[in-house]
């Protein structure tokens, strides 16, 4: 299965999401890589190299590919995501504003491969604020959002550094909920 992350702007989550999925996904025991497509920042890569993740060997089969874009949905290579994707996902913020971007990019994913399933990916949540309590109010993005949020948490960035057992219990317990959804998705 082909994961595409994409995203009409940077800042929401779509680097730290692919590296959550490609460690919740290998703590499953299956197997996984990232491309990363963002040829500027190429965040992706350094952190793989940095705690031993998959980096994706071409010619090599996987059982999910996880395709990190960059921030822009007129970037060729965000177009070749969407096109090659099975699944993909938007991570936004709870912010109006990220959420008003998401649904370009939900209109963007279904424009450019009309069969793929597309998600938002609820990013940065903050728990009891005023942002966290009108979500599903301001969701207009007409794609379903997963179950599966995921909060603001300093130890999401922990993970960029040394992989999944840098998280902590909470975070952990949050990517598990999140690959066990996807996974779930990809069964259908």
């Amino acid at each position: 299965m082909i994961i595409s992350l994409i995203a009409n702007k940077g800042g929401v989550g779509k680097t730290t999401l692919c590296l959550l999925l490609h460690e919740a996904i290998r703590l499953g025991g299956r197997s996984v890589a990232v491309r990363d497509l963002d040829n500027i920042q190429r965040s992706a890569t350094k952190a793989l190299d940095r705690f031993g993740g998959t980096r994706e060997t071409p010619g090599r089969a996987y059982e999910y590919l996880l395709v990190d874009t960059p921030p822009s949905l007129a970037s060729p290579a965000t177009a070749s995501a969407a096109g090659l994707a099975d699944l993909i996902l938007i991570p936004t913020s709870p912010s109006p504003v990220d959420l008003w971007e998401a649904e370009a990019a939900v209109q963007y994913a279904r424009r450019k491969k009309p069969q793929a399933a597309v998600r938002l990916v609820l990013n940065r949540v903050k728990a009891g604020t005023l942002l966290s309590g009108t979500i599903d109010d301001n969701l207009e993005a007409g794609a379903p959002a997963c179950a599966a949020r995921i909060a603001d948490r300093q130890s999401f960035q922990h993970l960029l550094v040394a992989g999944w057992t840098a998280l902590d219990p909470k975070a952990q317990k949050e990517g598990l909920a999140l690959r066990d959804e996807i996974i779930g998705l990809a069964a259908r």
